[in-house]
Formats: structure tokens, C-alpha cells, sequence
């Protein structure tokens, strides 16, 4: 499990450590050297030799910047520096000048001696234009920034992308609220992004993680020290092998789950196909249709396993395919509100999409079981609908929504977010998908798979991001790692083997844990 944290969580595990006498900084610029180190020898660039260029803040992520580059300069490396607000970090600077780099001042014509006025942009084109630069640290702004840029500086990010130098971002790209994840327009695409001590929020939230590339954690002696609950959480593919449902040697398919799908209608009959298969191929015991005759057909020619009338059920799937003013999205939200499992009082967990979002209320209440699954405009809707800010960021919106509603809701996106009820709960969010899966009936797939976690008892905010990320996860499968166009049923289809090897991977690691002890 990942987990990250807020820049005052962070800012606070660092104090006692610094009082102490800890050398954080020097820990921080070791790490950055070895990760610039790294990436130079991926890229071919020759060692000695390869040219690294530091923009660099006026603060701590400056100096990490600079000491960094002191580092690199003892290796071979031509590591300079560009002040590029016209300050910089003394101590920094002081080592890279004593390693043989040169700082360069923007707004002193390069030399340290303000006799002659340069832009940073003007500036990096001239220390750039005769040999050209292999790698850009970006150590400008780092955690304690904001999400906008000066202009001079935006002017700067311009210049680099033309030069089309690859970018390391150092803590977090410069331009974004390192917590939040809003990021300012401009703001440069990093390669990969080195981190130390602790991820912060923002890395894993819209905007920052669009930009900040593959994220390194660097460990600086930070652990002991960050607070016991996170801001943020993420599954990876131990958490998601820990989590996924595996049936005993004495399953039957009750004990497995049955999943009752709501969906399909006549305008859009094929949403039922998607989300049963959804169900079925993340290994729900029984897929149940409720539907109108015509439906149920034309899933059973696709899906002979799935029962065409309703029945008892563990979990729940609403509203793929069916018009908001159906009839059996009243019963089946009911349900959802109060209803309980058979035979326990555990109160009923479902998935709540398309159709089944539009008949929300304002007097709806859920639980944390319940999964509301919008994409974008959906989500505008229903928070218009309840009465809650719509212009607010995605995971605020989701937090809200989740208040507002009483159930957990799922915001659908490139970077996707889950918001428990609770919020003394951490938000979770995925980056697993593809652009491909931009395409109808991907959410139904996703509604399906969500269903059968819910149906084998996970929790609500547990299921929704294991289930996020196995259905990204499938559709980056699908379409060949990201390339190939793909349709929704692709995405189930591929399932199977995105569990697999998961569930694969762990067993590699923990080969006792699938041997039975032995």
C-alpha cells in the first residue's frame, strides 16, 4: 500500500529530525544524485561527460538541487546551475562552485555580478545552445510552492520543453500544490519525479500526477516519524493481491457472492452484457439480471451462466443502461438504502452508475458499502442536484459528494478517486488505466467488477480501488499497453489475466504464503 501525506504532515515528521541534527538535506541530494546518475545511463549519455543543468530555487529544494549537482560534478558529470529567481541556496551554491560547477545568476548576465540584466529564459538558452543539456533538474519551487509560475519562469518552462530536454522533477513539479495536486498552467512534464522521506498527496492527485511522471521515494529516515493515518492511499500489487477475494477449497457459489445487476434497457441493451461479464469475469459465484425480457435474452446468448430473474443477493449493481425514470431503479436504490445480506445484518453493498446516479435525491442516504461510480458530468449533476459546490477540485468534489450522500463515491478520471464517507478516513486514489478506456461501456465493465468485490465482502472504499485498478489494469492489457484501440468488452475479457498475474507476483514473493506454509 502506498501511502502519502499532506506538506504539514510531512513538514512536521521532518522538525524533531532537523532540532536533532539530522542531515536531511545532504541525505536528499545523495538520493538525487544516484536517481540523475540513473536516468543519464538509461538515456546512453556518457559518464564522464553527460551535461546536467539545475534550475534551482531559492529554497530548500534548490539546495537540494545544488548539492546534488556537487555530488554529480565528483562523478564526471558537467552538473551547472541556473538561480532562476536570482537567489539561491548559499550553502548549495558554495559546494557545486568548490565541486567545479558554476552557478549562474538570472538577472546578472551569468556571472554573479549584476552588470547586465538576463531572463532565465535568454540565460538558459545561451548556456544550452553550443553543447545542449542530456538532463533538467527541476528544483525550482518543491513542496512549500504554489499552483502558479511568474512569468519569467513560465517563460523558462517554454524554453525547456522546446529544447526538449528530459526533465527530473525534484519533491514535486514546480507549479503545483504539492498536497492538492492543482497544478498552474506551464508547468513542466517530468520524466520521473524523486520524492524524499514521504509521497505527498499531491503526487498521486489531478494535475500533479499528470505531470510528475514515475514517482521515486527516496528514503531519508523520515518512517518513524509521519503519522499513523495518511492523508492519501494507493493500492499497488502487493495490497491488491492481499485484498483480492481467492475461494476456499469448500466454496460453493452463494459463499462466493452473488451479484444482482440492475441494468440494460431497451435504448441500451448491451450495458447488461458489459456489466454482467464485468461480474463474472472478476469471479462473482452468481450474476443475477434484473431486466426486461428482451435483455435478459440477449445477455444469455453472451452469457449462458447468468440467472435471468432476481433472487437473493450479497451485493448489488444499478444503473447501466436503464433510463432515470425506470421503474426499478426506485426499488433497486431502496434496496441499496436499507436492505441487509441474506441470512446477516450487515446492511446490503452495492454499485450506483449512470441511470441510478440521475435518480438520486436530496433525501437519498447510502452507506459506506454503497459505491457511486461518476464520471465527471455525472458528478456535476448530482452535486448540483444536492446542493454541493460543483466547481470545487476533484477530490474535494468526491469528499463532498461522499458527505452529502452517505455512500462511498468513486470519481471516475485519468487519475481516479475514492472518497469514503468518513472523512476521518483517507481518500484513495489509481493511475492504472489507459486514454483507450475512453470508451462506451467501460463503466458498466467497471460497475460489474465492483459488484462481485462487494458480493465477496470487501469494503466499500477497499473494493472500489482494487476494482479501479484491475479494470485499468485490463484495459492496458487490452489494448497492448496503451496503443491499441480497444472496446469495452475487451476490458472484461482481460480480467482474468490481469488477477493472474497480480496474484502471480505475490506468489513469487511470499512462495510459502501459496504453498500452504510448506
Amino acid at each position: 500500500m502506498i501511502r502519502a501525506f499532506t506538506t504539514e504532515q510531512v513538514r512536521d515528521a521532518e522538525k524533531p529530525l532537523l532540532e536533532a541534527g539530522e542531515p536531511l538535506m545532504q541525505r536528499a541530494a545523495t538520493a538525487l544524485a544516484l536517481r540523475t546518475l540513473r536516468l543519464l545511463r538509461q538515456d546512453g549519455a556518457p559518464l564522464p561527460g553527460a551535461r546536467v543543468l539545475v534550475l534551482a530555487g531559492p529554497g530548500n529544494n534548490g539546495g537540494d538541487g545544488l548539492f546534488a549537482a556537487a555530488r554529480l560534478r565528483r562523478r564526471g558529470v558537467a552538473a551547472d546551475a541556473l538561480a532562476v529567481l536570482g537567489r539561491h541556496h548559499e550553502d548549495g551554491a558554495r559546494a557545486l562552485r568548490t565541486a567545479g560547477g558554476r552557478v549562474h545568476v538570472a538577472g546578472s548576465g551569468g556571472t554573479g555580478e549584476r552588470d547586465r540584466e538576463e531572463d532565465p529564459t535568454s540565460l538558459f538558452s545561451r548556456l544550452t545552445a553550443s553543447h545542449g543539456v542530456d538532463l533538467v533538474l527541476d528544483a525550482v519551487t518543491g513542496t512549500g510552492g504554489r499552483p502558479e509560475l511568474a512569468p519569467a519562469v513560465r517563460s523558462l518552462f517554454d524554453a525547456v520543453r522546446e529544447a526538449g530536454a528530459p526533465v527530473l522533477a525534484v519533491d514535486v513539479p514546480s507549479g503545483t500544490d504539492a498536497t492538492t495536486g492543482i497544478a498552474a498552467e506551464g508547468a513542466l512534464n517530468a520524466r520521473e519525479t524523486v520524492t524524499f522521506g514521504a509521497i505527498t498527496s499531491g503526487l498521486l492527485l489531478p494535475g500533479c500526477a499528470d505531470l510528475a511522471g514515475t514517482v521515486h521515494l527516496a528514503d531519508i529516515g523520515l518512517a518513524p516519524q509521519l503519522p499513523d493515518v495518511p492523508d492519501l492511499l494507493r493500492l499497488d500489487d502487493g495490497s491488491a493481491a492481499e485484498l483480492w477475494p481467492r475461494p476456499s477449497r469448500d466454496a460453493d457459489k452463494y459463499s462466493r457472492g452473488v451479484v444482482e445487476i440492475t441494468a440494460g434497457s431497451a435504448t441500451y441493451p448491451g450495458a447488461a452484457v458489459l456489466s454482467t461479464s464485468g461480474a463474472a469475469r472478476a469471479g462473482a459465484g452468481m450474476v443475477r439480471l434484473d431486466a426486461p425480457q428482451r435483455v435478459v435474452d440477449l445477455v444469455l446468448q453472451r452469457r449462458p451462466e447468468v440467472v435471468g430473474d432476481r433472487g437473493k443477493h450479497q451485493s448489488r449493481v444499478v444503473g447501466s443502461g436503464v433510463p432515470a425514470e425506470d421503474e426499478r431503479l426506485a426499488d433497486a436504490l431502496e434496496d441499496l438504502a436499507h436492505g441487509t445480506r441474506p441470512h446477516e445484518e450487515t446492511r446490503l453493498p452495492g454499485v450506483v452508475d449512470a441511470g441510478g446516479l440521475e435518480a438520486i435525491g436530496p433525501g437519498d442516504r447510502f452507506h459506506e458499502g454503497v459505491v457511486l461510480t461518476p464520471h465527471a458530468g455525472e458528478a456535476s449533476r448530482l452535486a448540483e442536484k444536492l446542493g454541493v459546490d460543483a466547481s470545487q477540485p476533484a477530490p474535494r468534489l468526491a469528499r463532498a459528494l461522499a458527505e452529502a450522500t452517505g455512500a462511498t463515491v468513486l470519481l471516475k478520471g485519468a487519475v481516479t478517486i475514492i472518497a469514503p464517507p468518513d472523512p476521518d478516513q483517507p481518500l484513495l486514489s489509481q493511475d492504472d488505466a489507459t486514454a483507450q478506456l475512453a470508451t462506451a461501456g467501460a463503466g458498466d465493465v467497471l460497475g460489474g467488477v465492483l459488484g462481485s468485490l462487494l458480493a465477496a465482502g470487501l469494503p466499500g472504499p477497499r473494493a472500489a480501488a482494487l476494482a479501479a485498478l484491475v479494470h485499468g489494469r485490463a484495459a492496458r492489457a487490452a489494448a497492448r499497453g496503451g496503443l491499441a484501440p480497444i472496446a469495452a468488452l475487451d476490458v472484461a475479457e482481460h480480467v482474468p489475466a490481469v488477477v493472474t498475474t497480480i496474484l502471480a507476483g505475490a506468489a513469487r514473493r511470499h512462495p510459502s504464503d501459496e504453498a500452504g506454509g510448506a
